[in-house]
């Protein structure tokens, strides 16, 4: 039986991967970018870089960038109380503010490497016990409740940054796919193309983006592959074109944590099922998704 602790590790690793792959090409532009007038972020001062706040937060609250909303999480993270409210002592530096999407990146990764230390380290005492005076007026909740508002903050905090990122694509008006095609945009300035293709199911654009050496074992949002939406939508030819061009069939998607195989099964497609059955490299790996479907 799966304990209470390795479901909140559980739960907590599958809202971070998602958010690291959505964050994944963060470009400084893209970071900083401010939709509206009155947007707070982070900005450079002559100590480094801080970011926007207010004693008293103002009603209605403003547009956060993609720079205040990651600095913020990465705080949340790695914050002294997400040990100390645990009664566990806390052995990390305060983080300092990154002024660039590569180092809030790297930053990120390292709040989170925290956290999930932290949280690793819990036992059933320590989520069943109140915290006491340590978390003020929170002294009578326990432990369990704590953690779960850290991954309700790592969840929805990651949910909001993926939404500005999806904003500022589609506020940028740009089809990328025709400046691939035309040699403007290589694989190097965004490597998920070809799985973006196919998750749109423009297959031909998929065809000539390997092609023209785009990678076929590059995610899109949630972990998806190529392979995963052939699978998935029965497209037997696309998924034969995919494998005949390397595609890895054993790369897990990050949402339902299974293989192409069982993107077949479970979306009832026995065309591109039996092909993946019939080609050695197939099978069906132990993703909840392909259990639920046979």
């Amino acid at each position: 039986m799966t304990t209470l602790a390795q479901n909140l590790l559980d739960l907590s690793d599958f809202a971070w991967q998602r958010l690291r792959l959505r964050v994944e090409g963060l470009t400084d532009e893209e970071y900083f970018w401010e939709p509206f007038d009155g947007c707070w972020s982070v900005r450079e001062t002559s100590d480094g870089f801080s970011a926007d706040s207010s004693r008293l937060p103002p009603a209605p609250a403003p547009f956060t960038t993609l720079a205040w909303r990651i600095t913020h999480l990465i705080d949340v993270l790695q914050a002294e109380r997400t040990a100390t409210w645990f009664g566990h002592p806390a052995t990390s530096e305060p983080p300092s503010v990154p002024g660039s999407a590569g180092a809030a990146l790297e930053a990120l990764d390292r709040a989170y490497e925290v956290w999930r230390g932290r949280l690793a380290a819990l036992s059933q005492e320590d989520l069943d016990r109140p915290m006491g005076a340590i978390a003020g007026p929170y002294a009578e909740d326990d432990g369990t409740s704590f953690a779960l508002h850290i991954l309700d903050e790592l969840i929805h905090h990651g949910a909001e940054v993926g939404t500005v990122r999806d904003f500022y694509q589609g506020a940028r008006g740009e089809d990328p796919f025709p400046a691939a095609l035309r040699g403007e945009l290589t694989a190097a300035d965004r490597p998920a193309l070809l799985a973006e293709a196919a998750t749109a199911q423009r297959w031909e654009v998929v065809r000539r983006l390997a092609e023209l050496g785009f990678g076929v074992n590059e995610r899109a949002a949630g972990g998806v592959t190529a392979a995963h939406v052939a699978a998935g939508t029965g497209s037997v030819d696309e998924l034969r074109f995919l494998v005949e061009r390397g595609a890895d069939l054993t790369i897990k998607d990050t949402q339902f944590n299974a293989d192409a195989p069982a993107w077949a099964t479970f979306f009832h497609q026995p065309e591109t099922a039996q092909y993946l059955k019939a080609d050695s490299r197939g099978g069906c790996n132990t993703g909840w998704i392909c259990l639920v479907g046979q």
